[in-house]
């Protein structure tokens, strides 16, 4: 157990975006569902209310400044940074761009790719789509969103598990030709002189088809989800 790290998952959507604003109201972030939070059942402690009423916001500097130091300070090791892309349209990047921008903030990082489209599940209306996610199989939209990684990549702060960086796929089953995709992404890596990627597929439900971890190097247990929605579970 001796070599096993905390790698804190990063949801960026604590600071507002226009597509926000326009979606939800003006200034919304998550912490407007955090604060709607309500008990479900005896002694359940809800809404959760940070400590001291920080509600920071992660379009800050010193905001991400703060938290690395805190996350050293209490062991956690690095960060796995959700990003948000839609065949070149981006969402809530701006913790991650400052994370690149700024080599001092001295924490490895990842980058997870949550690649579902976005829709009014929130309010129960999971069939209006805000954001569409279309996945288009072309290595022209391929290289697109690598050569934007490309610099995550080459990133001397990259999270690495056996000296190859780390990138995770959410929803690797949502892909067209995804094993093809991964293939073309590691030529490109090894042409921009990155070396080997290193690919997680995140397992929160069952894959439709298993063959898909074929092309990855690992899986990463995502719960509540994959424990709550595994066939063991319902045993």
């Amino acid at each position: 157990m001796g070599n096993v790290k905390t790698i804190a998952i990063y949801f960026p959507q604590f600071h507002a975006i226009p597509e926000n604003d326009e979606w939800w109201g003006k200034g919304f972030t998550d912490w407007n569902n955090v604060r709607k939070g309500y008990p479900l059942y005896e002694g359940h402690h809800q809404p959760r209310v940070p400590l001291n009423n920080n509600y920071y916001d992660l379009g800050q500097l010193d905001t991400i400044r703060w938290q690395v130091e805190l996350a050293k300070k209490y062991g956690v090791y690095g960060f796995a940074i959700y990003h948000y892309w839609f065949d070149g349209k981006q969402l809530l990047e701006t913790p991650e761009k400052l994370f690149l921008q700024h080599p001092e903030l001295d924490m490895p990082f990842c980058l997870t790719w949550a690649n579902e489209t976005w829709a009014r599940r929130w309010d129960g209306n999971d069939r209006q789509i805000l954001q569409l996610q279309t996945h288009e199989p072309t290595h022209e939209k391929w290289k697109e969103h690598f050569d934007y990684l490309r610099p995550f990549f080459a990133d001397p702060r990259a999270l690495r598990i056996d000296g190859r960086v780390v990138f995770q796929i959410y929803r690797p089953h949502l892909i067209d030709k995804v094993d093809e995709m991964i293939a073309y992404w590691r030529e490109l890596a090894r042409e921009a002189g990155i070396g080997e990627l290193y690919f997680m597929a995140i397992k929160s439900f069952d894959f439709p088809d298993s063959s898909i971890l074929d092309a990855f190097d690992g899986v990463l247990l995502f719960e509540p989800h994959e424990a709550t929605n595994s066939p063991q579970a319902t045993k």
